[in-house]
Parts: structure tokens; sequence; C-alpha cells
């Protein structure tokens, strides 16, 4: 009688596996659109947490203070990221090339970089990891922002007021534009 229960047992655990085996591997396979839309908006994503960076270094004294005109600027920019329904990669990396080449100087953009790097780790679980671009990078996004980029909707992570970087953003914003007297 213990042998017929032992074997019913047995049964009904391999019969359970065979059912739940492709379920848990669905869950663990990415989704490819999904993916690439993470790979291809990883400037993005970087673009928005450079915003925290920059709120960051401000209230560091060992990190030279934005200009007047280096904020300006970049209100500037924020102006126009706030505008964007659908931020597209192409746009995000020209904002972030004018402000890491003609906005900031080399000391703050190095004190960013070590920002990134560190909360890049952070996200990986790898001490130097770099700034969290890769294809492999994590903390990028959540996934219904990304479904609805892959959907050609509205993409706008930077001002997700429900995210960090979102409320880092608008953390910065509002400090530009008090700053500047907006």
């Amino acid at each position: 009688m213990n042998r017929n229960r032992i074997a019913l047992a047995l049964a009904l655990v391999l019969a359970a596996s065979f059912v739940l085996a492709p379920a848990a591997l669905a869950q663990t396979t990415p989704d490819p659109a999904i993916q690439k839309a993470r790979e291809d908006t990883a400037v993005v994503f970087d673009l928005g947490r450079t915003f925290g960076y920059l709120m960051t270094i401000e209230k560091d004294s060992k990190v030279p203070a934005l200009s007047a005109t280096q904020l300006k600027d970049l209100y500037d920019i924020m102006v126009q990221i706030r505008t964007t329904k659908r931020i597209e990669p192409a746009p995000a990396k020209a904002w972030l090339a004018k402000i890491e080449d003609k906005i900031l100087t080399p000391a703050q953009l190095m004190a960013v970089d070590k920002l990134a790097a560190a909360a890049a780790a952070a996200r990986t679980g790898t001490p130097g990891a770099g700034t969290g671009t890769g294809p492999g990078a994590s903390g990028t996004g959540g996934s219904s922002s990304l479904q609805s980029y892959v959907a050609g909707g509205e993409f706008n992570p930077i001002t997700d007021a429900t995210k960090t970087m979102g409320t880092d953003f608008k953390t910065f914003f509002d400090y530009a534009a008090k700053k500047l007297g907006k």
C-alpha cells in the first residue's frame, strides 16, 4: 500500500514537472524584441541617470559647481526632454554627447563617470562593470516602458515620477530652475 502511494506521488510529481517546465522556461527566455529595445534604449536610460549624478556632484564640495551657463544649457535640454513623449536613442545620444563634450568640465565629467560606474556595479553586482550601456546591462528600465517603446507608443522613462530616475530628473530640473530664477 505504501508502495502504491509512493508510486502515485512520484507519477504526480513527474506529470507536474512536464506541465510546469515549459512555463518556467518561457519565463526565463527574454522576448527578442524587448531585449533589442533594452539594448537600443540604453542611451536613454544613461541620459536620464546623468541628471541624478549631476545633482549629486552639485552637493559635493570636492567637484566644481555647475556655472550659470552650464545650468542654462542643461535646463534647455531638460525642457526638451520634458516635452518629448517618445525619446528615441538618436536624440538621447546627441543630448548626452552635448552634456559630456560641451557642457561639463573634465573634472565634472570624471565625477559623473565615477558615479555611473559605481551605480552600474551596484545594478549588476560586478565591481567596475562600467556604465551599464552594453547588451548585458541590467537595471535599464521596466518591461512596461520597453513594451510601449516596442509597440511605437510613448516612451520617456526620464520623466516617470514613479521611478528613481524620474524623481532625480525632477529634483535636478527644479534645482536648475530655482538657480536660474525660472
